[in-house]
Protein backbone atom coordinates (compact mmCIF):
# COMPACT_ATOMS: atom_id res chain seq x y z
CA UNK A 1 0.00 0.00 0.00
CA UNK A 2 2.77 2.76 0.89
CA UNK A 3 4.06 1.31 -2.73
CA UNK A 4 1.35 2.80 -4.06
CA UNK A 5 1.15 5.35 -2.59
CA UNK A 6 4.65 6.41 -3.11
CA UNK A 7 4.21 6.06 -7.02
CA UNK A 8 0.61 8.16 -7.25
CA UNK A 9 2.79 11.14 -5.08
CA UNK A 10 5.58 10.73 -7.80
CA UNK A 11 2.86 10.53 -10.51
CA UNK A 12 1.33 14.26 -9.21
CA UNK A 13 4.70 15.88 -8.60
CA UNK A 14 6.02 14.65 -12.37
CA UNK A 15 2.37 16.40 -14.02
CA UNK A 16 3.07 19.74 -11.97
CA UNK A 17 6.98 19.66 -12.76
CA UNK A 18 5.43 19.70 -16.70
CA UNK A 19 2.55 22.40 -15.94
CA UNK A 20 5.54 24.56 -14.53
CA UNK A 21 7.52 23.89 -17.72
CA UNK A 22 4.78 24.76 -20.11
CA UNK A 23 3.82 27.51 -18.09
CA UNK A 24 7.41 28.79 -18.50
CA UNK A 25 7.31 28.53 -22.67
CA UNK A 26 5.83 32.44 -22.60
CA UNK A 27 6.34 34.70 -20.07
CA UNK A 28 2.97 36.15 -20.71
CA UNK A 29 -0.73 34.40 -20.53
CA UNK A 30 -2.92 33.24 -23.87
CA UNK A 31 -4.98 36.49 -23.31
CA UNK A 32 -2.36 38.65 -22.45
CA UNK A 33 -0.57 37.49 -26.16
CA UNK A 34 -3.97 37.90 -27.86
CA UNK A 35 -4.26 42.01 -26.56
CA UNK A 36 -1.35 42.17 -28.11
CA UNK A 37 -1.56 40.81 -31.28
CA UNK A 38 -5.05 42.70 -31.46
CA UNK A 39 -3.32 45.64 -30.69
CA UNK A 40 -0.31 45.23 -33.46
CA UNK A 41 -3.43 44.78 -36.24
CA UNK A 42 -5.24 48.11 -34.80
CA UNK A 43 -1.69 49.91 -34.91
CA UNK A 44 -1.30 48.30 -38.86
CA UNK A 45 -5.02 49.49 -39.76
CA UNK A 46 -4.87 52.73 -38.28
CA UNK A 47 -1.27 53.90 -39.44
CA UNK A 48 -1.41 54.65 -43.20
CA UNK A 49 -1.61 58.14 -43.40
CA UNK A 50 -3.95 58.91 -46.39
CA UNK A 51 -6.15 55.67 -45.64
CA UNK A 52 -6.33 52.06 -47.83
CA UNK A 53 -7.56 51.32 -51.27
CA UNK A 54 -9.48 48.43 -50.57
CA UNK A 55 -10.65 45.81 -53.52
CA UNK A 56 -13.08 43.66 -52.20
CA UNK A 57 -14.07 40.71 -54.62
CA UNK A 58 -17.75 39.04 -53.50
CA UNK A 59 -17.91 35.01 -53.69
CA UNK A 60 -19.42 35.49 -56.91
CA UNK A 61 -15.64 37.43 -58.12
CA UNK A 62 -17.36 40.72 -58.60
CA UNK A 63 -15.07 43.02 -57.46
CA UNK A 64 -15.97 46.89 -55.72
CA UNK A 65 -13.43 49.23 -55.53
CA UNK A 66 -13.35 50.81 -51.27
CA UNK A 67 -11.13 53.35 -49.55
CA UNK A 68 -11.15 52.81 -46.01
CA UNK A 69 -9.74 55.63 -43.35
CA UNK A 70 -9.63 54.05 -39.32
CA UNK A 71 -9.00 55.97 -36.18
CA UNK A 72 -7.78 54.48 -32.76
CA UNK A 73 -11.12 55.85 -31.57
CA UNK A 74 -13.04 52.67 -33.35
CA UNK A 75 -14.39 54.73 -36.19
CA UNK A 76 -13.66 54.40 -39.67
CA UNK A 77 -14.70 56.26 -43.34
CA UNK A 78 -15.50 55.01 -46.66
CA UNK A 79 -15.79 55.99 -49.99
CA UNK A 80 -17.28 52.96 -52.56
CA UNK A 81 -17.50 52.75 -56.27
CA UNK A 82 -20.75 50.72 -56.01
CA UNK A 83 -22.80 54.07 -57.21
CA UNK A 84 -22.85 57.35 -57.56
CA UNK A 85 -23.54 57.81 -54.15
CA UNK A 86 -21.14 55.63 -52.34
CA UNK A 87 -18.31 57.28 -54.46
CA UNK A 88 -19.53 60.92 -53.82
CA UNK A 89 -20.48 61.10 -50.06
CA UNK A 90 -18.56 60.10 -46.74
CA UNK A 91 -19.60 57.54 -44.92
CA UNK A 92 -18.81 56.91 -41.63
CA UNK A 93 -19.43 54.05 -39.28
CA UNK A 94 -17.92 52.02 -36.34
CA UNK A 95 -15.35 48.46 -36.70
CA UNK A 96 -14.06 46.40 -34.54
CA UNK A 97 -11.00 43.76 -33.92
CA UNK A 98 -11.75 40.99 -31.82
CA UNK A 99 -10.39 37.78 -31.80
CA UNK A 100 -12.84 34.76 -32.88
CA UNK A 101 -11.74 31.67 -34.42
CA UNK A 102 -8.62 34.33 -35.46
CA UNK A 103 -8.29 37.69 -35.33
CA UNK A 104 -11.21 39.62 -37.41
CA UNK A 105 -12.03 42.72 -38.41
CA UNK A 106 -15.90 43.64 -38.13
CA UNK A 107 -17.45 45.88 -39.57
CA UNK A 108 -20.30 46.23 -36.66
CA UNK A 109 -22.63 49.32 -37.69
CA UNK A 110 -24.60 49.21 -41.23
CA UNK A 111 -22.23 50.88 -43.68
CA UNK A 112 -21.33 50.89 -47.27
CA UNK A 113 -19.30 47.77 -46.82
CA UNK A 114 -23.38 46.01 -45.88
CA UNK A 115 -25.22 47.01 -48.90
CA UNK A 116 -22.97 44.32 -50.81
CA UNK A 117 -24.25 41.73 -48.59
CA UNK A 118 -27.79 42.91 -47.52
CA UNK A 119 -30.21 39.99 -47.91
CA UNK A 120 -32.51 42.51 -49.74
CA UNK A 121 -31.81 42.17 -53.56
CA UNK A 122 -33.67 45.51 -54.16
CA UNK A 123 -30.79 46.89 -51.88
CA UNK A 124 -28.21 46.00 -54.06
CA UNK A 125 -29.01 44.06 -57.23
CA UNK A 126 -28.63 40.78 -55.80
CA UNK A 127 -30.71 37.60 -55.07
CA UNK A 128 -32.57 37.84 -52.18
CA UNK A 129 -31.93 36.12 -48.86
CA UNK A 130 -28.00 36.60 -50.05
CA UNK A 131 -27.32 39.63 -51.51
CA UNK A 132 -24.38 40.09 -53.69
CA UNK A 133 -22.77 36.79 -51.81
CA UNK A 134 -20.06 39.11 -49.30
CA UNK A 135 -19.51 40.10 -46.22
CA UNK A 136 -18.71 42.25 -43.36
CA UNK A 137 -16.60 40.35 -40.46
CA UNK A 138 -13.39 39.49 -42.19
CA UNK A 139 -10.97 37.06 -40.63
CA UNK A 140 -7.30 38.64 -40.95
CA UNK A 141 -5.06 36.69 -42.90
CA UNK A 142 -2.05 38.29 -43.57
CA UNK A 143 -0.50 42.08 -42.94
CA UNK A 144 2.47 43.73 -44.88
CA UNK A 145 3.63 46.93 -44.49
CA UNK A 146 1.66 48.30 -46.76
CA UNK A 147 -0.98 45.59 -47.45
CA UNK A 148 -3.52 43.71 -45.81
CA UNK A 149 -5.79 40.61 -46.56
CA UNK A 150 -8.77 39.60 -45.21
CA UNK A 151 -11.05 36.71 -45.81
CA UNK A 152 -14.98 37.08 -45.21
CA UNK A 153 -15.90 34.57 -42.52
CA UNK A 154 -19.53 33.51 -44.21
CA UNK A 155 -19.48 33.53 -47.55
CA UNK A 156 -15.68 33.65 -48.09
CA UNK A 157 -15.86 36.99 -49.96
CA UNK A 158 -11.65 38.50 -50.31
CA UNK A 159 -11.08 41.82 -49.18
CA UNK A 160 -7.47 43.33 -49.81
CA UNK A 161 -5.96 46.98 -48.43
CA UNK A 162 -2.93 48.94 -50.12
CA UNK A 163 -1.88 52.23 -48.22
CA UNK A 164 -3.42 55.09 -50.40
CA UNK A 165 -0.97 58.06 -51.32
CA UNK A 166 -2.09 61.53 -51.05
CA UNK A 167 -3.32 61.50 -54.61
CA UNK A 168 -5.73 58.24 -54.31
CA UNK A 169 -7.00 60.50 -51.40
CA UNK A 170 -7.62 63.99 -52.93
CA UNK A 171 -8.85 61.15 -56.34
CA UNK A 172 -12.05 60.40 -53.90
CA UNK A 173 -12.49 63.54 -51.89
CA UNK A 174 -12.45 65.27 -54.96
CA UNK A 175 -15.32 62.74 -56.20
CA UNK A 176 -13.32 61.62 -59.49
CA UNK A 177 -14.30 58.00 -58.79
CA UNK A 178 -18.21 59.59 -58.60
CA UNK A 179 -17.54 61.14 -61.91
CA UNK A 180 -16.75 57.94 -63.02
CA UNK A 181 -19.75 56.38 -62.15
CA UNK A 182 -21.76 59.05 -63.79
CA UNK A 183 -19.86 59.25 -66.61
CA UNK A 184 -20.17 55.61 -67.58
CA UNK A 185 -24.17 56.05 -67.32
CA UNK A 186 -23.51 57.73 -70.92
CA UNK A 187 -21.71 54.86 -72.45
CA UNK A 188 -25.37 53.24 -72.03
CA UNK A 189 -26.96 56.16 -74.27
CA UNK A 190 -25.49 54.50 -77.50
CA UNK A 191 -28.17 53.60 -79.65
CA UNK A 192 -26.29 50.78 -81.68
CA UNK A 193 -25.02 47.24 -79.56
CA UNK A 194 -21.64 47.52 -80.69
CA UNK A 195 -18.93 50.01 -79.19
CA UNK A 196 -16.01 50.56 -79.94
CA UNK A 197 -13.07 51.91 -79.11
CA UNK A 198 -10.24 53.81 -80.97
CA UNK A 199 -7.31 54.24 -79.53
CA UNK A 200 -3.87 54.71 -81.46
CA UNK A 201 -5.65 53.71 -84.68
CA UNK A 202 -7.40 50.89 -83.69
CA UNK A 203 -10.68 49.82 -83.29
CA UNK A 204 -11.61 47.73 -79.65
CA UNK A 205 -14.98 46.14 -79.48
CA UNK A 206 -16.04 46.54 -76.02
CA UNK A 207 -18.37 44.35 -74.06
CA UNK A 208 -19.13 45.08 -70.63
CA UNK A 209 -21.18 42.52 -68.28
CA UNK A 210 -22.29 44.56 -65.35
CA UNK A 211 -23.42 41.72 -63.48
CA UNK A 212 -19.94 40.91 -62.82
CA UNK A 213 -17.92 43.90 -63.47
CA UNK A 214 -16.10 41.86 -65.97
CA UNK A 215 -15.11 43.79 -69.46
CA UNK A 216 -14.40 41.89 -72.65
CA UNK A 217 -11.93 43.50 -75.41
CA UNK A 218 -11.80 42.44 -79.10
CA UNK A 219 -9.67 43.52 -81.99
CA UNK A 220 -8.75 42.21 -85.25
CA UNK A 221 -10.75 40.18 -87.89
CA UNK A 222 -10.43 36.92 -88.75
CA UNK A 223 -8.09 34.67 -87.79
CA UNK A 224 -6.03 37.47 -86.04
CA UNK A 225 -9.55 38.13 -84.45
CA UNK A 226 -8.65 38.22 -80.40
CA UNK A 227 -10.29 38.72 -76.92
CA UNK A 228 -9.16 39.73 -73.63
CA UNK A 229 -11.35 40.43 -70.09
CA UNK A 230 -10.51 42.10 -66.51
CA UNK A 231 -12.33 42.44 -64.21
CA UNK A 232 -13.22 46.24 -64.16
CA UNK A 233 -14.21 49.23 -61.60
CA UNK A 234 -14.67 52.97 -61.66
CA UNK A 235 -11.12 55.05 -60.72
CA UNK A 236 -10.41 58.58 -61.82
CA UNK A 237 -12.98 60.41 -64.09
CA UNK A 238 -13.24 56.79 -65.83
CA UNK A 239 -13.64 52.85 -65.97
CA UNK A 240 -9.88 50.89 -65.04
CA UNK A 241 -9.55 47.30 -65.43
CA UNK A 242 -7.83 45.22 -62.43
CA UNK A 243 -5.64 43.84 -65.34
CA UNK A 244 -4.79 46.05 -68.18
CA UNK A 245 -5.42 44.72 -71.75
CA UNK A 246 -2.72 44.77 -73.97
CA UNK A 247 -2.23 44.03 -78.04
CA UNK A 248 1.29 43.76 -78.33
CA UNK A 249 3.46 46.80 -77.10
CA UNK A 250 0.30 48.45 -76.81
CA UNK A 251 -1.37 48.43 -73.14
CA UNK A 252 -4.77 49.86 -72.03
CA UNK A 253 -5.35 50.08 -68.53
CA UNK A 254 -8.61 51.77 -68.91
CA UNK A 255 -10.09 54.80 -70.43
CA UNK A 256 -10.80 58.28 -68.29
CA UNK A 257 -14.54 60.08 -69.82
CA UNK A 258 -14.48 63.53 -70.81
CA UNK A 259 -17.24 64.20 -72.73
CA UNK A 260 -20.07 62.83 -74.83
CA UNK A 261 -21.48 63.42 -77.54
CA UNK A 262 -25.30 62.51 -78.80
CA UNK A 263 -26.75 61.76 -81.63
CA UNK A 264 -27.77 59.33 -84.50
CA UNK A 265 -26.61 55.56 -84.30
CA UNK A 266 -23.33 56.74 -86.15
CA UNK A 267 -22.51 59.93 -84.91
CA UNK A 268 -22.51 59.68 -80.98
CA UNK A 269 -19.38 59.66 -79.82
CA UNK A 270 -17.93 59.61 -75.83
CA UNK A 271 -14.08 61.31 -75.96
CA UNK A 272 -12.05 59.42 -73.14
CA UNK A 273 -8.10 59.29 -72.89
CA UNK A 274 -6.19 56.41 -72.94
CA UNK A 275 -2.80 56.65 -70.78
CA UNK A 276 -3.45 60.20 -71.31
CA UNK A 277 -3.76 60.43 -74.72
CA UNK A 278 -7.07 61.17 -77.03
CA UNK A 279 -9.14 58.36 -77.79
CA UNK A 280 -13.04 58.11 -79.49
CA UNK A 281 -15.79 55.43 -78.43
CA UNK A 282 -18.41 54.96 -80.94
CA UNK A 283 -21.17 52.89 -81.66
CA UNK A 284 -20.46 50.51 -84.63
CA UNK A 285 -22.27 48.67 -87.40
CA UNK A 286 -21.34 45.40 -88.33
CA UNK A 287 -22.80 43.72 -91.33
CA UNK A 288 -23.18 40.06 -92.31
CA UNK A 289 -20.02 40.26 -94.64
CA UNK A 290 -17.95 42.70 -92.06
CA UNK A 291 -19.37 40.82 -88.68
CA UNK A 292 -18.49 41.80 -84.84
CA UNK A 293 -14.86 41.84 -83.95
CA UNK A 294 -15.55 39.43 -80.86
CA UNK A 295 -14.43 36.44 -82.13
CA UNK A 296 -16.73 34.50 -79.58
CA UNK A 297 -19.70 35.54 -81.72
CA UNK A 298 -19.64 32.46 -84.38
CA UNK A 299 -19.46 30.03 -81.06
CA UNK A 300 -21.95 31.81 -78.54
CA UNK A 301 -24.92 30.57 -80.27
CA UNK A 302 -24.39 27.07 -80.20
CA UNK A 303 -23.79 26.88 -76.67
CA UNK A 304 -26.61 29.35 -75.76
CA UNK A 305 -29.11 26.48 -78.18
CA UNK A 306 -26.98 23.25 -76.45
CA UNK A 307 -27.83 25.03 -73.11
CA UNK A 308 -31.64 24.52 -73.98
CA UNK A 309 -31.86 21.54 -76.32
CA UNK A 310 -32.22 18.96 -73.54
CA UNK A 311 -36.03 20.13 -72.91
CA UNK A 312 -35.51 23.60 -71.18
CA UNK A 313 -35.86 26.85 -72.30
CA UNK A 314 -34.39 30.65 -72.68
CA UNK A 315 -36.98 33.42 -71.22
CA UNK A 316 -37.20 37.33 -71.69
CA UNK A 317 -39.20 39.28 -69.28
CA UNK A 318 -38.98 43.03 -71.20
CA UNK A 319 -38.83 41.91 -75.00
CA UNK A 320 -36.44 44.05 -77.71
CA UNK A 321 -35.05 46.54 -76.79
CA UNK A 322 -34.94 49.31 -80.13
CA UNK A 323 -33.25 52.33 -80.36
CA UNK A 324 -32.56 53.25 -76.82
CA UNK A 325 -35.85 52.34 -75.31
CA UNK A 326 -36.00 49.30 -73.48
CA UNK A 327 -38.86 46.68 -73.09
CA UNK A 328 -39.59 48.74 -76.71
CA UNK A 329 -42.77 47.30 -77.50
CA UNK A 330 -44.08 47.30 -73.40
CA UNK A 331 -44.85 44.04 -73.52
CA UNK A 332 -45.11 43.50 -69.57
CA UNK A 333 -48.21 45.21 -69.79
CA UNK A 334 -50.02 42.40 -72.04
CA UNK A 335 -52.94 40.36 -70.88
CA UNK A 336 -54.86 37.15 -71.93
CA UNK A 337 -58.53 37.28 -70.90
CA UNK A 338 -57.41 37.21 -66.91
CA UNK A 339 -54.12 36.22 -67.03
CA UNK A 340 -51.00 38.76 -67.35
CA UNK A 341 -47.96 38.37 -68.78
CA UNK A 342 -44.84 36.38 -67.34
CA UNK A 343 -42.00 36.27 -69.98
CA UNK A 344 -41.30 35.24 -73.81
CA UNK A 345 -40.44 32.12 -74.19
CA UNK A 346 -37.58 30.64 -76.56
CA UNK A 347 -37.15 26.95 -76.53
CA UNK A 348 -34.64 25.57 -78.72
CA UNK A 349 -35.51 22.00 -80.21
CA UNK A 350 -32.92 19.57 -82.02
CA UNK A 351 -35.14 17.05 -83.32
CA UNK A 352 -37.84 19.27 -84.76
CA UNK A 353 -39.83 22.96 -84.63
CA UNK A 354 -38.51 25.67 -81.71
CA UNK A 355 -41.00 26.99 -80.07
CA UNK A 356 -41.60 31.11 -79.62
CA UNK A 357 -44.45 32.10 -77.42
CA UNK A 358 -45.50 34.29 -74.66
CA UNK A 359 -46.31 32.88 -71.24
CA UNK A 360 -49.00 34.08 -68.76
CA UNK A 361 -49.37 33.70 -65.32
CA UNK A 362 -53.28 32.59 -64.25
CA UNK A 363 -55.49 34.03 -61.36
CA UNK A 364 -53.66 31.13 -59.08
CA UNK A 365 -50.36 32.82 -60.92
CA UNK A 366 -49.27 29.03 -62.36
CA UNK A 367 -47.79 29.73 -65.64
CA UNK A 368 -49.91 28.56 -68.44
CA UNK A 369 -48.48 25.72 -70.78
CA UNK A 370 -47.31 26.26 -74.65
CA UNK A 371 -50.45 24.71 -75.64
CA UNK A 372 -52.56 27.63 -73.97
CA UNK A 373 -50.97 30.72 -75.39
CA UNK A 374 -50.02 32.45 -78.41
CA UNK A 375 -46.64 31.61 -80.22
CA UNK A 376 -45.20 30.11 -83.16
CA UNK A 377 -43.17 27.36 -84.41
CA UNK A 378 -39.88 28.36 -86.13
CA UNK A 379 -36.30 27.56 -87.23
CA UNK A 380 -32.81 28.34 -86.35
CA UNK A 381 -30.05 28.14 -89.19
CA UNK A 382 -26.83 29.01 -87.94
CA UNK A 383 -23.81 29.50 -90.04
CA UNK A 384 -20.62 27.85 -88.04
CA UNK A 385 -18.28 30.26 -89.68
CA UNK A 386 -19.48 33.44 -88.67
CA UNK A 387 -22.34 32.65 -85.89
CA UNK A 388 -25.00 34.77 -87.76
CA UNK A 389 -28.33 33.00 -87.19
CA UNK A 390 -31.31 32.92 -89.46
CA UNK A 391 -34.75 32.94 -87.87
CA UNK A 392 -37.97 31.60 -89.79
CA UNK A 393 -41.42 31.44 -88.92
CA UNK A 394 -42.75 27.78 -89.52
CA UNK A 395 -46.16 27.84 -88.61
CA UNK A 396 -48.55 29.98 -86.20
CA UNK A 397 -50.25 28.04 -83.08
CA UNK A 398 -53.97 27.53 -84.71
CA UNK A 399 -55.56 27.42 -81.85
CA UNK A 400 -53.98 31.07 -80.31
CA UNK A 401 -52.60 32.46 -82.57
CA UNK A 402 -50.86 36.13 -82.48
CA UNK A 403 -53.04 38.80 -82.20
CA UNK A 404 -53.20 41.01 -84.79
CA UNK A 405 -51.83 44.17 -82.80
CA UNK A 406 -50.51 45.12 -79.41
CA UNK A 407 -47.28 44.17 -77.99
CA UNK A 408 -47.50 40.40 -79.08
CA UNK A 409 -48.12 40.81 -82.57
CA UNK A 410 -45.25 43.24 -82.63
CA UNK A 411 -43.16 41.78 -80.60
CA UNK A 412 -43.15 38.07 -83.16
CA UNK A 413 -43.17 40.75 -86.25
CA UNK A 414 -40.57 42.08 -84.82
CA UNK A 415 -38.47 38.08 -83.97
CA UNK A 416 -39.32 37.35 -87.97
CA UNK A 417 -38.99 40.92 -89.98
CA UNK A 418 -36.47 41.53 -92.42
CA UNK A 419 -33.87 39.51 -92.88
CA UNK A 420 -34.96 37.42 -89.61
CA UNK A 421 -30.81 37.31 -89.10
CA UNK A 422 -29.20 37.68 -85.88
CA UNK A 423 -25.74 37.85 -83.74
CA UNK A 424 -25.40 36.41 -80.24
CA UNK A 425 -23.72 37.63 -77.84
CA UNK A 426 -23.06 35.90 -74.26
CA UNK A 427 -23.28 38.58 -71.98
CA UNK A 428 -23.10 37.00 -68.61
CA UNK A 429 -22.91 33.69 -67.01
CA UNK A 430 -26.31 33.56 -67.30
CA UNK A 431 -27.80 36.05 -69.85
CA UNK A 432 -27.02 36.35 -73.78
CA UNK A 433 -28.01 38.78 -76.80
CA UNK A 434 -29.41 38.17 -79.54
CA UNK A 435 -28.50 41.27 -81.72
CA UNK A 436 -30.26 42.12 -84.86
CA UNK A 437 -28.19 42.08 -88.43
CA UNK A 438 -30.59 44.46 -89.91
CA UNK A 439 -29.96 46.97 -87.11
CA UNK A 440 -27.79 47.19 -84.55
CA UNK A 441 -30.05 48.98 -82.48
CA UNK A 442 -32.55 45.98 -81.69
CA UNK A 443 -31.76 43.59 -79.56
CA UNK A 444 -33.46 41.32 -76.97
CA UNK A 445 -31.48 39.91 -74.05
CA UNK A 446 -32.19 36.12 -72.66
CA UNK A 447 -32.03 34.83 -69.46
CA UNK A 448 -31.33 31.00 -67.91
CA UNK A 449 -32.70 30.91 -64.43
CA UNK A 450 -33.34 27.40 -63.92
Amino acid sequence: MNKNIFYYLLAITLVASCKRSDDNVFDKSPDERLNETLKAYQTAITSSPYGWNGNLFTADGTLFRFYFSFNDSNRVVMYSDFDSTTSSVLKESSYRLKALQQPSLIFDTYSYIHILSDPDGSVNGGTNGVGLKSDFEFAIDTVAADSISFTGRVNGSRLTFKKATQSDQTIWSTKQVANGVLGFKNYWKFLSYWKRLNYRGIDYELQFDTTSKKVTVSWGTGAQATSASSKYYFWANGVYFLDPITNGAVSIPGFSITGFTDGTLTSQVMNVTVNGAAATIKGAVPTISVPPLNPDVKNAVTRWRNQAASGNYWISFNGFHINGVENAFKINTLKNDSAIFYYLLYSPNTSGSDAFANIYLDTLHTPLGLVEVNGSWSKMVINKNTGLTKITEDSVSSKYPWPASGPARQTRDQMFSGSGQYYFVQASAISYDMVSVDDPSVWITWWWIW
